[in-house]
């Protein structure tokens, strides 16, 4: 197959971003892929390349001058299919789904403008106007079939955009276990949080994305400023004023530790005792998963592709988005070693089901047989 892939950014960082590198570094080696979008940092001789310069904010005027400039450099050659990461494309024949913009617009619009009432108002204005082009995108004739990253997710396009059900395939997001494992001893562990920086004898919560509104780091703050001994590890960028102010504010400024964006997020998650995330909104969760692969149990909101993999009681806790859930969740996994050690084993064993070179197959598989198949 000839293909090209319309992503804002595709590297191994971040969620979409990461996970299109994962998928189409591993195509690459056996079909012709061309990667369109402002920046690419796979390391691969069988992938291309096409840049586009676009300007960063406001997002509204990012994503249409990107929509554009990357639809003139696909209708320049002939593909196979054409492939959007979510709605980067203005149209394309296939979408890669990790998010549904409309159905978390209705919800909770405005959320991830944080707490400034002017950075709400703009973000409710953005998210309208890039929802008006996500739906565009999921009406064009030209579509033949979505992968969305989870069940929950697929159900959500079809409820907003009336996809049909035989259009979309549902393929999760993966994790690689040769990079995300657990810390092989506890003097490896200890170890790691000496050069981190860290407590060698609290108990340690990591909390790892960006989005810090919707992800509900705010509960988890406050949660572990009613337990004693306990310290959280922040690892993404975001609001590190706001944030640290409430830290200080609820008395636990000293007990979390901002450790900005990391280009080896994987050591905090393996120094660390716990994976607290109590998000609002999600569809997959590579973070979740990635704590999983380190032997976290998970705290998490029931919510999209969560629910395909953590069981509750056994990997880790559902909770509600409160802090006294939190805090009654991050308290039983401290009080109880043996319950901490059953969880981990079996978050490790969770996350041995997601291996991004099947998950590379499976995507090729739905991509080889839709580039068969006539447009709608």
């Amino acid at each position: 197959m000839k293909l090209a892939v319309i992503a804002n950014r595709v590297y191994r960082r971040g969620g979409m971003e990461r996970a299109s590198a994962e998928v189409f570094s591993r195509i690459a080696f056996t079909d012709d892929v061309t990667i369109i979008a402002t920046e690419c940092e796979i390391e691969n001789g069988h992938l291309r390349w096409l840049p586009v310069r676009a300007i960063r904010r406001p997002a509204m005027l990012n994503q249409a001058m990107f929509a554009r400039s990357a639809q003139a450099l696909e209708r320049a050659e002939r593909y196979d299919l054409i492939v959007s990461v979510d709605s980067a494309a203005r149209d394309a024949d296939v979408v890669i789904a990790h998010f549904c913009l409309g159905i978390f617009t209705s919800r909770f619009g405005g959320l991830r403008g944080g707490s400034s009432r002017l950075r709400r108002l703009y973000q409710r204005v953005a998210e309208r106007s890039l929802t008006s082009r996500e739906r565009g995108l999921y009406k064009s004739s030209r579509l033949r079939g979505v992968i969305a990253v989870s069940s929950g997710l697929k159900r959500e396009l079809m409820e907003e955009y009336g996809i049909e059900d035989s259009m979309i395939r549902v393929i999760p997001n993966g994790v690689d276990r040769t990079v995300f494992h657990p810390a092989p001893s506890l003097e490896a562990k200890l170890a790691l949080r000496r050069e981190l920086g860290l407590s060698e004898t609290s108990f340690l919560a990591v909390f790892m994305g960006g989005d810090w509104d919707r992800k509900g780091l705010a509960d988890v703050i406050r949660a572990i400023a009613k337990l004693p001994g306990t310290e959280l590890a922040v690892v993404g960028g975001g609001n590190v004023a706001a944030f640290r102010r409430l830290a200080e504010g609820v008395g636990a400024g000293s007990r979390v530790h901002f450790a900005g964006i990391q280009a080896q997020p994987q050591r905090y998650l393996a120094a660390g005792d716990v994976f607290a995330c109590p998000s609002r909104y999600e569809t997959f969760s590579m973070s979740g998963l990635e704590a999983a692969a380190c032997g976290l149990p998970l705290i998490v909101v029931r919510t999209n592709g969560l629910e395909d993999f953590v069981e509750h009681g056994v990997n880790g806790f559902f909770v509600e988005t409160n802090v006294e859930s939190v805090r009654e969740a991050l308290a039983r996994v401290m009080g109880d070693s043996e319950l901490r050690e059953s969880m981990s084993q079996a978050a490790v064993r969770t996350a041995a089901r997601f291996d991004w070179g099947d998950i590379a197959t499976a995507t090729r598989e739905v991509l080889e047989t839709l580039a068969r198949e006539p447009a709608r």
